[in-house]
């Protein structure tokens, strides 16, 4: 019910793209801002408003939204001043260090991980009661049960979609005879290799990954092209209600390829995701995978890239895809259920985070696609979601449920290594594949089992479960 309430909408984006024009993007600002003082303290800086702060982990949007921001803080009548803060690969880390403190932000934008490690624990604030008939209406379809809406709480709601694509430099496929980007996990290694043995001297290389952050680096690729290959979303299986890693061998075996010398960008190993960003924009990677609604922006804006690029979906064995890619609703953001100003931080929130306006011209300017029908009807998307249409959410993509982990974080509490890291010791280490696969499948399934001996987790088994329509 929820995947194709979102795959409609997202099919109506891409129908209208597919009739309209769009306009070029801002300049983002790339700098992290430290964390703003709270209560009485900001309010005595600040002439006496009130101040709202709000964090975010997106950089490739800053400069558009902190001109929103400026603008209501030079318009509002309501005596607010808002404080709009980034962090970008630290942001789960730095919500944990406020919760710890006490000293949270009023609103934060929704990452997944950062809500399934405290939904349970009370720290986010039920919006439900700050929303008119307007507000409900408007946003209808993005009020998903078990998602966003938990026994009757509305906890974000999601304004735009995001999902994976491999991205590609077309000017360097093209100098090593390359002619369509790779389809195939063996056409991957194959690409990357000659591209390697071609360019290196040039200092280019065909493959990188941000292997500074395990979790960062393959949940944005090899955890997607799982879903694509095996159709099971971070290692569970639906259908039987188990963990099973055991699948995965192909993909780890090919990933350790590719970030072999063979094909890899020398130092992959402490790459973050913008330097890898940044030696992309200059020419000196082929190809990696990342997250559709950043990579445009960031080209066009954060680091300007004069080479073509474009996307595809992700390579899996053979081409042969057994199950959609899962795809984010994003763009929520998350109340903090302690702050003294909530009036305030959804009046803030309904002038410039949900505002269909501000909303329409975001997704004009590239910066995300959108998934809320008023935004549609009246946006004009941007010009590189026409000319790479693999951007949108299409029909190799659907929402998957929740596993027993992304349900409560505390169910399934796995002894060892988690699945990232154990995968980033099988493709740049030297643990064997096989038994690495078999025994991450041991552990979280006695994870899992104690979980639900324990009453924290629940088996979740859907026997009619059809991955491809998930």
């Amino acid at each position: 019910m929820r995947s194709k309430k979102l795959m409609a909408l997202a099919m109506t984006a891409i129908m209208a793209a597919a009739v309209m024009a769009g306009c070029g993007g801002k300049t983002a600002d790339t700098g992290a801002v430290s964390q703003a003082s709270t209560g009485e303290k900001a309010k005595e800086e600040n002439g006496g408003k009130t101040v709202i702060t709000v964090w975010t982990k997106d950089r490739h949007d800053a400069e558009f939204m902190q001109g929103k921001v400026d603008e209501y803080n030079a318009t509002n009548t309501d005596n607010i001043e808002v404080k709009y803060e980034i962090y970008s690969e630290n942001y789960p880390q730095a919500v944990d260090m406020v919760f710890q403190n006490g000293d949270a932000p009023d609103m934060f934008v929704h990452k997944e991980e950062v809500f399934q490690n405290y939904v349970n624990a009370g720290k986010f604030a039920d919006i439900t009661p700050f929303m008119d008939d307007e507000f409900k209406e408007t946003f209808k379809d993005s009020l998903i049960d078990d998602f966003n809406v938990i026994d009757g709480k509305c906890y974000f709601v999601p304004t735009a979609a995001t999902t994976c694509r491999l991205f590609y430099n077309k000017d360097i496929f093209e100098r090593v005879g390359i002619e369509k980007a790779p389809e195939t996990l063996q056409e991957m290694v194959d690409d990357a290799k000659l591209i390697t043995e071609q360019l290196s001297g040039e200092g280019i290389y065909g493959f990188a990954a941000n292997m500074k952050g395990a979790q960062s680096a393959l949940s944005r690729s090899l955890m997607k092209q799982g879903e694509r290959e095996l159709g099971i979303k971070f290692g569970y299986d639906f259908k039987n209600g188990r963990y099973d890693f055991t699948g995965y061998n192909n993909l780890a075996s090919a990933w350790k390829t590719l970030l072999s010398p063979e094909c890899a960008f020398p130092g992959c190993e402490s790459l973050d995701i913008d330097p890898l960003r940044t030696q992309f924009a200059a020419g000196k990677i082929g190809m990696y995978m990342s997250y559709t609604h950043a990579e445009p922006g960031v080209y066009t804006n954060q680091f300007p890239m004069e080479q073509e690029w474009g996307c595809v979906q992700l390579p899996v064995t053979d081409g042969k895809v057994v199950g959609a890619e899962h795809y984010q609703a994003m763009n929520g953001y998350l109340f903090n259920a302690e702050s003294e100003h909530l009036e305030e931080a959804w009046k803030v929130y309904r002038a410039i985070f949900s505002n269909v306006d501000v909303l329409a011209e975001y997704y004009e300017q590239g910066y995300g696609i959108s998934i809320v029908p008023a935004v549609i009807e009246k946006a004009q998307p941007a010009q590189y979601y026409l000319d790479n249409p693999t951007l949108l959410i299409g029909d190799g993509d659907g929402v998957y449920p929740n596993t027993p982990q992304e349900a409560n974080v505390d169910a399934v509490i796995v002894e060892g290594q988690n699945m990232y890291e154990t995968m980033a010791e099988m493709i740049m280490g030297d643990m064997d594949i096989t038994q690495g696969l078999q025994d991450l499948t041991d552990r979280y399934n006695a994870a899992l089992d104690a979980g639900i001996a324990e009453g924290s987790g629940k088996e979740i088994k859907i026997a009619d479960f059809d991955p491809m329509n998930p």
